[in-house]
Formats: C-alpha cells, structure tokens, sequence
C-alpha cells in the first residue's frame, strides 16, 4: 500500500515514477522468491546506475538468488553501488571480499572498471555549491545529507541542529582524527564531501586492516554494518527489510507491527505445521522461556500470528547494535536479533515478554535446538507510549552486554559463533511494536 501511495503521488504531481515502479516492482519478485524475473529487472534498473538496484543484485549474486553463487559478480555491483554512494554497499564488499582470493578481488575490479552505465538522457548534475558560499542553515542541511550518505544518523536533512545531528558529527569526527567539537563548519563539509568522493572514485581493494605496530595490535575497521530511521516513508529499499509473515507499515513512529492476541488461552497441545516456521518458532521460544520459570505452561494467550520481517545485511562477529523500540500493550512477545543462514537460522535473540520475570532473555539458537545463555533479573515494562533504547554489544571474545535506557540488563559470554551473521531479524508473537531506529557497526 506505501508502494502504490507513493507512485500515484509522483504521478499526481508530475514526475516521472517509471524508475521507481520498476524497482518497486523488482523488489516485489525479490520478496516473492521470484528471483530470475527480479535479477532481470534489477539488471535494467542497474544501467540506469541505480544504486539501490546494483546493491540488490550484489545480494542475489553473493546468495545465488535467480543466478550461481558469484563473488565476482556479487564484488563488482557492491562495488558499482558504492561509488554511487549506498551507504551499505561498501561494508557488503568489504565482507564479500573476505571470501575471495585476492585473483578474484582483482578480477572483480577489473569488471568494475569494464562496466558500462546506459548513456544519460539529461545533461550532468551541476556541481554542488562550495562550502564557504553557504548560509548557516544551508550549511547544515548539506552537512546532514552527507553524513547521512556516508552511513552516520544525523536525522532529517532541515538545516536544523539537533542532538542526532551532533552526535553524528561527533561520531565522524572521532573516527576520522579530528577534534570532536561537534559543530558544522565549511571544512568539515568539504571533508565529508572529499571522503565519500574519493571512496567513489577509488576502484576497490582488499579489505582493509591495521597494520599491527610495537604499541597497538591489528584491529579491524569499524563500519556502519546496518542503519535505518525509516524516515523516508519506505521500508523496501535503501536498506531492503524482506517481510516474511504478517503486517508492517511506516508511520511517524518508524517501523510499526500489531499482532492481535486472541482471548482464548492456548490449548494443551496443537498441532504445528511445517508449512508455518513461525509456529514452530513460537512454540520453541515459548518452550524455552516455559523451562526457565519466565511463564506458566497454559498461562498464557498465544498470537493468531507471527509477523515476522529481516535485512539481509553482513555483520561481523563483534559488534555494537543500538535502538529504538516502543512497545503499546502488556501482550505476546517481542523477539529480535542476528542470524546465520536464513532469517530463521542460528544465532543470538533476545525474547521481549512485557510484564513477566523474566523481561528480557538473550537465547542461542543453534541446529541442535536453543539454550536461554541468560536473562535479566526482573520484569522490564516498556509500555509507556514512549520510545526506549535497547544497546547490545559482543566483542571478540564473545561478551556481550545488553542494556535498556542505559541500564545493564544482560551480560554474559558464549563463545558459539566465529563467523560472520548474515542480517538482523525482528518478530512479533503477538503485540503493537515500533522500530523507531537501529544501527549496527562492527
């Protein structure tokens, strides 16, 4: 329905929606599994150096979606896409690049350099105004706009200061060596403007890592891996969330799910079908949380459904995961979290139930079944009708932390998973949820 709302709106006021009609209609075979006709249009859209559509077939080549597994392939679009700006493309290479040899980074490279966009119809967009032309509040906007691009929430682009804003330049600043004033300036805009430039302009390499010196060990770089504030109305692209089961929408809130729990109380035993993994799912958190004493076997309303959304995005084993979730009802149960494989597959979630002991508990899911690796002491309850922050960090060692509005909640070590996760996956058993922002970096 956002889709089509969209479309018909560009046409009502004159623009042309071809573009946007062919990738929502891409994404569409995409989320159907419909993957050779997706591949098909992703290709058109890709000549028409379409960034989000080069990213996309990046992830089909790398999965081996509607074509074989091709890291080459997979390589050279993220590569495409990055030097059109995604702000996901750069980190997508950087892991894809992991599993290569260095002939087949030099290959993809290669083919990168070889690629050739369809000729424009229009002439070239004119060059953006210099720095020090600009007003104060025009410095600000294109100050946010560049961050935002460069993978830094620095929130709406209005020109407005803000403690998003400032804390998005901070966060540049940091990692690029500067003082971290947080304040725009000229040359901080020529700096943002100049890195994602020449990121753009640079043909790819290996990725990068710190050469280890007498004083400091080798460190990998830190990345944005996963950002979305959902504040351009779209959950479809930009990053792509895939809707597995159930109901999601946009609203001023972010990303919003209800799932009605029925008022019959949940029958001794029913019977599960393999047809509907959010049943078996369900039932396997409801097991678990059962075992540890959090909820009473037939005490508690089951949802009618599962909804059920994930993006498909690379993170490392170690990371830094922040964000925002409002929940509106004391009902069913939240869960979120990485995973390996498939959306459904191993790794960590965390298990959200409002009002009970536990509130919250951080699982392992692996292919021999699901472990609770710990859970806060008490209830945890979010229902207030207001946003709360959920931070949860894993380091190399496999410590993780995981605090609510600052307070720590969880902290535990498992050491299960080397490899790199796959994406994030959020699920609703029955409840009104928004994800009003997450970022992960790694």
């Amino acid at each position: 329905m956002i889709r089509k709302g969209l479309v018909l709106a560009l046409l009502m006021f004159g623009y042309i929606a071809s573009v946007s009609a062919d990738y929502a209609g891409a994404m569409s075979h995409y989320e159907r599994q419909q993957y050779r006709e997706a591949i098909q249009e992703f290709r058109e859209l890709a000549r028409d150096e379409d960034a989000d559509a080069q990213y996309m077939l990046g992830r089909m080549h790398e999965a081996g979606n509607g074509t074989p597994q091709d890291f080459v392939e997979a390589h050279k679009w993220y590569n495409l896409a990055a030097s059109r700006g995604h702000r996901h493309a750069v980190g997508a290479r950087e892991a894809v690049a992991e599993r290569m040899t260095a002939h087949q980074i030099a290959e993809a490279q290669q083919a990168a350099r070889g690629w050739q966009a369809r000729e424009p119809a229009t002439a070239a967009t004119p060059e953006p105004r210099r720095p020090e032309t600009l007003s104060g509040r025009e410095l600000v906007a294109e100050t946010q706009r560049e961050l935002n691009r460069l993978g830094y929430d620095a929130g709406p682009v209005d020109g407005l200061m803000g403690a998003r804003t400032r804390n998005a330049i901070r966060s540049y600043q940091g990692q690029a060596g500067l003082a971290r004033d947080a304040q725009p300036s000229p040359q901080l805009l020529a700096r943002l403007r100049q890195s994602g430039r020449a990121s753009a302009q640079v043909p790819a390499q290996a990725p990068s890592r710190a050469v280890p010196t007498e004083s400091a060990p080798a460190e990998a770089p830190v990345r944005v891996a996963l950002q979305d504030d959902f504040n351009d109305g779209d959950y479809h692209r930009n990053p792509a969330w895939t809707v597995l089961s159930g109901d999601f929408r946009i609203d001023r809130n972010g990303l919003r799910s209800v799932v009605e729990v029925p008022d019959e109380r949940a029958p001794a035993r029913r019977s599960l079908s393999s047809d509907r993994p959010e049943e078996v799912g369900l039932a396997m958190l409801k097991l678990i949380l059962e075992q540890t004493g959090s909820v009473q076997p037939e005490a508690a309303p089951v949802a009618a459904e599962t909804a059920r959304i994930f993006v498909a995005s690379p993170i490392r084993n170690a990371f830094e995961m922040e964000l925002d979730l409002a929940s509106r009802q004391k009902a069913g149960s939240l869960e979120l979290g990485v995973f390996q494989g498939n959306s459904s597959g191993a790794g960590y979630r965390l298990v959200y139930r409002p009002d009970t002991r536990p509130g919250l508990s951080l699982i392992r899911v692996t292919s021999n079944g699901s472990d609770v690796i710990a859970s806060s002491d008490g209830a945890i309850n979010l229902e207030d009708d207001r946003f709360h922050t959920l931070a949860w960090t894993r380091d190399e060692d496999g410590e993780m932390r995981i605090s609510v509005d600052g307070r720590r909640v969880i902290q535990a070590r498992d050491t299960s998973f080397r490899e790199r996760f796959q994406g994030f996956v959020f699920a609703n058993h029955g409840g009104d949820y928004s994800l009003g922002r997450i970022r992960v970096e790694d």
